[in-house]
Formats: C-alpha cells, sequence, structure tokens
C-alpha cells in the first residue's frame, strides 16, 4: 500500500514487542523500518529461550519471518541507535519517519549495587543467557564457572541459568538465594521440572524446616511447602549430572566476600516474613548475617533499561523509559505509551514505548505482543491526528527507507538486511545440516559478516 494515508513508522528493536508493533502498524496500512542492535531479529524469543526449546523457537520464527517477509516492513540490523550509535532518533526524524517506537527491551543489567559485584566470576544472568545462546558480542566472550555457584533470585530466569549449570556446565554444587520462602516462588512448574533431578531433597526439606516456625507464622504450612518443592525430584535430568542443587530462604545479598580478586563467599542478611494488609508477605531484615561459601554469583533480578537510547528515564527506578503521567482521554483506564519529557513538562509526541522498554522484565512473549498491539492503539491514534499535535504529511515509503540506507552507509555503518538474515540462516542449517546438528549458529559478528561479504549476490 502506498499513498497519503501510509506515513512511516520507525521502531527501535527487533524483538518480540517491536515485531508485533510492525505486524499491527502493518496491518492499518503504514510502512515500518525496524533498527536493530543485533544482526538477526527475535531479541529475547531468540536468544532468551534456553536453546533446546526447538519446537517454541521454530513456531516464534515462522512468524516473526512472516512479518518480515511484508513489504512494508524494512530491517535494518546490526545498527545501533542512541548516543554515540550509528543512528539517533533526531536522525530517523529527519530521514522522514513520522512516529518513532522505541521497543528494545530491557537491555541494560540491574545490579544491586553490593560490596564485591565488581570481581571475577560475578556475572549477570543476562550476560549468561546470552552466551549460550549464542548472541555476539556474549557468545564471543568467556564466562569461567567455579565449583560452587550462588544464584541470586527464583523466578524462571534463575532456573534457566540452574538448567544449564547442571547439564551443561556440571559444577558441584548450585545455591539459589531468595529473600522471602518458598510460597514466595516465581518459577513454574515447568522450569522447575527440568532441574528437580539435581535438587538435595534431603537439604531442602531441612532448610524449610528449620524455619518452620517463620512459615507457621504467616499461616504457611512447612511440611506442605517442601512437599511442593521437591514433587518432581524424581524426574530424571536431560543428562546425568553431579550438581547438587539447593535452595535457602530468607537470605538478602549484602556483599560478595573476595579474596585475590574472586569470590569466596556470599554474605546475606537473615530476613523474616512478615503479612501485609493485603494477605501477601514482605522480607523484613533482621540484621543477623551469614556466609554461604561460593566461588561464583550469578545475579538473576531482572533487568534494566538501556540509558544511551537518549529517552527520559522513569524516576524512581530508572529502569524504563518514562510515559504520559496523564490518563488518556479516550480510555482513561490505559496505561500510557507515549514519552514524555520531564524538563519540558510535556510529552514527546511522535515517540513511543512498548514492551520491556516501557516495564523491564514483565511477561514472557505473549505479554510483549500483547502490550505492543496496546501500545499501538496510542501510536495511531497520534497518526490519526487525535491528539494536541500530529504528524505531518507523509513522505514516499521507499524514499525515506533509502535516504536511511544512504545514511547508515555515509556513516561506515555495515547494516544488514532481511534479505541478509535469510541468507544467513540457510547458511547456518547447511552447517548444521552436515554436523547432523538440530541446530548451528555463527558465534561471531566478524564471521557473520565476512560471510554475507562473501555471498553478496
Amino acid at each position: 500500500m502506498s499513498g497519503p494515508t501510509q506515513y512511516n513508522v520507525a521502531i527501535v528493536g527487533a524483538g518480540p514487542a517491536a515485531l508485533y508493533a510492525a505486524q499491527r502498524l502493518v496491518k492499518d496500512g503504514h510502512a515500518v523500518a525496524l533498527f536493530n542492535r543485533d544482526i538477526k531479529h527475535g531479541g529475547l524469543a531468540e536468544f532468551g529461550i534456553y536453546p533446546n526449546k526447538f519446537k517454541m523457537k521454530s513456531g516464534l520464527r515462522k512468524v516473526f519471518a512472516k512479518i518480515l517477509d511484508d513489504e512494508n516492513v524494512a530491517y535494518f540490523g546490526h545498527v545501533r541507535v542512541g548516543d554515540g550509535g550509528d543512528l539517533t532518533l533526531d536522525d530517523l526524524r529527519e530521514l522522514g519517519f513520522d512516529a518513532l517506537v522505541v521497543a528494545v527491551g530491557a537491555q541494560g543489567t540491574k545490579w544491586l549495587g553490593l560490596p564485591g559485584e565488581d570481581l571475577a566470576q560475578v556475572y549477570h544472568a543476562k550476560d549468561i543467557v546470552y552466551h549460550y545462546n549464542g548472541l555476539p558480542p556474549f557468545s564471543e566472550t568467556s564466562y569461567p564457572i567455579g565449583a560452587d555457584v550462588c544464584v541470586i533470585g527464583l523466578g524462571n530466569v534463575c532456573l534457566d541459568i540452574v538448567h544449564w549449570l547442571v547439564c551443561d556446565v556440571q559444577c558441584a554444587s548450585v545455591t539459589a538465594i531468595a529473600r522471602r520462602g518458598p510460597a514466595e516462588r516465581a518459577y513454574t512448574d515447568k522450569e522447575m521440572k527440568l532441574v528437580s533431578g539435581a535438587l538435595d531433597v534431603e537439604a531442602v526439606r531441612a532448610e524449610i524446616m528449620t524455619l518452620a516456625e517463620q512459615f507457621e507464622a504467616v499461616g504457611q504450612d512447612p511440611a506442605t511447602l517442601a512437599d511442593e518443592i521437591v514433587k518432581f525430584a524424581d524426574e530424571p535430568l536431560e543428562v546425568p549430572s553431579p550438581t547438587r542443587f539447593v535452595m535457602r530462604y530468607l537470605r538478602s545479598p549484602s556483599a560478595i566476600v573476595g579474596e585475590d580478586g574472586r569470590p569466596v563467599g556470599l554474605q546475606c542478611e537473615i530476613t523474616r516474613l512478615e503479612l501485609r494488609d493485603d494477605g501477601t508477605t514482605k522480607a523484613v531484615r533482621t540484621g543477623e548475617f551469614e556466609t554461604i561459601a561460593c566461588d561464583t554469583v550469578i545475579f538473576a533480578i531482572g533487568d534494566s533499561i538501556e540509558p544511551t537510547i537518549g529517552l527520559p528515564l522513569e524516576p524512581r527506578w530508572g529502569a524504563t523509559f518514562m510515559t504520559v503521567p496523564a490518563p488518556w482521554p479516550e480510555n482513561p483506564e490505559r496505561d500510557r505509551y507515549m514519552v514524555y519529557d520531564p524538563e519540558a513538562e510535556e510529552p514527546i509526541w511522535d515517540c513511543f514505548v512498548v514492551g520491556w522498554a516501557r516495564k523491564a522484565s514483565d511477561g514472557l512473549v505473549g505479554k510483549a505482543r500483547a502490550d505492543a498491539v496496546q501500545g499501538c492503539d496510542e501510536v495511531l491514534a497520534y497518526l490519526e491526528g487525535r491528539f494536541d499535535q500530529g504528524p505531518g504529511t507523509p513522505q514516499p515509503r521507499d524514499q525515506v527507507w533509502a535516504r536511511a540506507a544512504a545514511l547508515l552507509t555515509e556513516r561506515g555503518a555495515e547494516f544488514v538486511t532481511w534479505g541478509d538474515v535469510l541468507r544467513l540462516t540457510s547458511l547456518e542449517e547447511e552447517v548444521a545440516a552436515q554436523r547432523g546438528l538440530l541446530e548451528f549458529k555463527y558465534a561471531t559478528t566478524v564471521e557473520m559478516l565476512s560471510l554475507l561479504r562473501e555471498t553478496n549476490p
């Protein structure tokens, strides 16, 4: 479709939220160009899901390929948008894009600010997940793992890390650290089932029964909790492993103890549970401390936004970009997606955020899709002139895309098109077939770009 009603939208990112936003906007007759930091698209759906979940990944890849195959979608991969990047948001405006949708996910690293976080063998789960999923430059980086690992957190990402440590690394022990108790666990049974074969059942039961009074004080039954946690212990692991998996509850990390530049222990403040008025629990610090011996620490506590994009951050936590604080008149109950500039005290009318860029670490692919679709209601309202400010006269799609390609070339950016991604995927499939593998991925950016140059038609 072309013509005066077709606006040009630039989407920064190419993960699930970005791709589903593109699908929605194209369905409404607009043209979309995606600018992606990585060579390949997919974001966490490609590089955040455990590698052996082939069926899930295959289904999402087909959906995403259909979106990117549309003639009204352009793909610019290996392009960094933001301060010090290949393009800025203002560049995109000057190129002729009528609206900007930032869907970069939560690419920043969330830390607790503990003493010892700068020691060797202290990692963030995001970096480890990207590493074992083959995303450069993380796939090119070495992450040495010791014998005894503490993983901070107790959600699905924590269990993905445990899965890797148990089945791939096969270290001696993994200890998951939780500020609250087993009733407040954030993981699903499906993820726990994959690693339960490594559980030290006796140690887990002993841990829960040692804290029995704490759980009973907030109306929780310790025996029932213990049964819930170990109920899949008889499930076999994917591969035999010597790793011993345990969990420590009511422990809030306070420092990483180091010697000779490496961890020797994780100091934790002991917490106790208190009931809130709404019936939920909170962890309260007690001033008592314990050190758990370990030589590697991995934080699995969620992510934060990458600040270099150049948008105002949400003031309380700085984990996401700031959206308009006022309700949308058309639907006061819905979340806002238009970015807000607190210094100017007004919206950035043409700029919107969706997915984890709006709310970090919130849900999986299904939630990203729902958020993107709902966010596009507000993007479309802007394009249709239903706000105080709206877009100007749209320029022809092909001209806008050509200017983007020309500017990137002028700046020396070796950007990748959708056709390039398809070629690269075909090459990887050939290697996998030759080697008898279910999947093969090139691990370095240099290798991928070199192959694309060699096979350039």
